[in-house]
């Protein structure tokens, strides 16, 4: 009798020390998911779509600082993610298409990099929820009434440039300055407003922008070459997509004339310009990044505000300003990346 009741208190033993064993395991396990992925307990692969213009470099940078964001957040690629990429050949009327096709694949989520990708969006995506960055002015793209109002599938990180900060920047540059040229796609809505926002810096501040319109890149070097006998003493191209695809024409127009030309894309100073006022495209996809983590956890876009971010960057080509023969300022200089 004495054994028989020593073997079942050693079986309740055994027992009692088997579930807590499992209850410690369960909750490392648990612990152990959270500090990996940063989310509940998953097997699943997440798949996003990046839909975009065409290749270039602040795109590239988008999306660095786009999948950096996420791998943050939990989802990293090549572990739980897939990232599928597509873009429309610089081509505005081949947008619906990349986005119908990522509508129509097994993608958790679509991300569109620029104005015209946003725009399409809005109307033919369908049954995916997007999140968008590398975009200016997410309403001028019509994906809302305010940052908070919006189209419920969408939400995502707007950008835009400092447009007066440029143009202090120009007269930094060019004492003197009166008139200034720039050209721009009248079909990109991101343009537009930009455009717009110039044309009324300038008037207050007491400059003129002589402006040309342009509806594909081959038609970027002649009105580049039209803006600069119009007696302009500075050229400025803002975030054009179709003028970033033509800007090495846009370069040599500038060095030909002697012409100094501002931008607001840092990555594409090296293609003649002579300075960049820009946006920090990393950072505005890393933001991208942790707000589509939130949509790949389950919140819904039309619950999640707009959010503008730019990190102000300023770069200066010295070989461009030897050859214009033009002495950076000490103070431009400070807070510059040459």
């Amino acid at each position: 009798m004495k054994l028989l009741n020593l073997g079942r208190r050693l079986l309740i033993g055994t027992a009692l020390i088997a579930v807590i064993a499992g209850i410690l395991m369960y909750s490392d396990r648990a612990q152990r998911t959270r500090d990996n992925f940063g989310a509940a307990a998953t097997n699943k692969i997440y798949k996003i779509g990046i839909a975009y213009f065409a290749p270039e470099e602040g795109v590239d940078l988008c999306i660095k600082g786009l999948v950096d964001g996420l791998g943050q957040q939990g989802f990293v690629e090549g572990r739980n993610l897939v990232v599928l990429k597509a873009h429309a050949q610089a081509e505005i009327s081949n947008i619906p298409t990349v986005l119908q096709n990522f509508d129509s694949q097994d993608v958790d989520l679509i991300v569109p990099l620029s104005t015209p990708c946003l725009a399409a969006a809005c109307s033919v995506v369908k049954r995916k929820p997007v999140t968008f960055s590398y975009v200016y002015d997410p309403i001028a793209a019509g994906a809302g009434k305010s940052f908070t109002e919006h189209v419920p599938h969408v939400t995502g990180v707007g950008s835009f440039p400092d447009v007066t900060g440029t143009f202090e920047v120009i007269r930094q540059l060019v004492p003197g300055v009166k008139r200034i040229g720039t050209l721009y796609n009248s079909s990109e809505m991101n343009s537009v407003k930009v455009i717009s926002v110039g044309r009324e810096t300038c008037k207050k501040m007491g400059l003129t922008l002589e402006e040309v319109a342009i509806t594909s890149t081959s038609e970027v070097y002649q009105a580049a070459q039209v803006l600069v006998t119009r007696n302009i003493q500075a050229l400025w191209v803002t975030g054009d997509n179709t003028a970033l695809q033509a800007m090495a024409a846009i370069g040599k127009v500038a060095a030909d004339s002697r012409m100094p030309l501002i931008i607001n894309d840092p990555e594409f100073v090296d293609r003649g310009a002579l300075a960049a006022v820009g946006i920090g495209w990393y950072k505005s996809g890393f933001e991208a990044g942790k707000m589509a983590s939130r949509v790949l956890r389950g919140e819904k876009p039309r619950d999640i505000p707009f959010i503008n971010v730019v990190e102000r960057k300023l770069m200066l080509n010295q070989a461009v300003a030897q050859k214009l023969g033009i002495a950076f300022p000490a103070a431009l200089r400070a807070q510059a990346a040459l």
